[in-house]
């Protein structure tokens, strides 16, 4: 992870849960976690209805750069949340690798939806075990305590709260 005080960076955008408390945070949009596979894939392997049968399908899982833990995937079943790490044949350091493996037949993946939206419209993924999807509040924008006043930070700041409203509403695949 960069260090954004040390490193002299102005501002970050960041999603998952943060640890850093020196930095001034604020929350900007909320994404949605669904699994994603390929037509050709579902075609071939079927598609899950639960995800407690994803066991007998390929899976392609992210593991954190940071410390080389498998992503958990989370569910929503009914009013309460589960997580499972699947035992996945591919895994990958970076999100936007699992979609590129998942779209080219890999098995079946979790991401972002607005990250997944482009190869969902382009036909090259569809959305799986939507009803258990997950939603999430935490991309979050970062920025140093000592930049707070500073008016091309804020100016950025207001900028990115209007991207990515406009953004995470074009991405929606339901």
């Amino acid at each position: 992870m960069v260090d954004m005080i040390e490193e002299g960076i102005d501002v970050a955008i960041r999603i998952g849960d943060l640890a850093d408390t020196r930095l001034l945070s604020r929350k900007i949009a909320p994404h949605r976690l669904c699994c994603f596979a390929s037509p050709a894939y579902l075609e071939e392997r079927g598609t899950p209805t639960h995800p407690d049968h994803l066991e007998g399908h390929d899976t392609v899982n992210l593991r954190y750069q940071s410390t080389g833990q498998a992503f958990r995937w989370p569910f929503r079943i009914g009013d309460r949340e589960i997580e499972i790490v699947p035992n996945s044949g591919v895994v990958a350091d970076a999100s936007d690798a699992v979609l590129i493996m998942l779209a080219a037949g890999g098995g079946i993946g979790i991401g972002a939806s607005f990250m997944a939206a482009p190869y969902v419209k382009r036909g090259e993924l569809v959305p799986v075990l939507s009803t258990f999807a997950v939603e999430r509040n935490n991309v979050t924008v970062l920025w140093p305590a000592s930049r707070r006043a500073n008016p091309a930070v804020r100016a950025f700041l207001t900028m990115l709260d209007a991207a990515f409203t406009l953004r995470m509403a074009a991405s929606s695949i339901d």
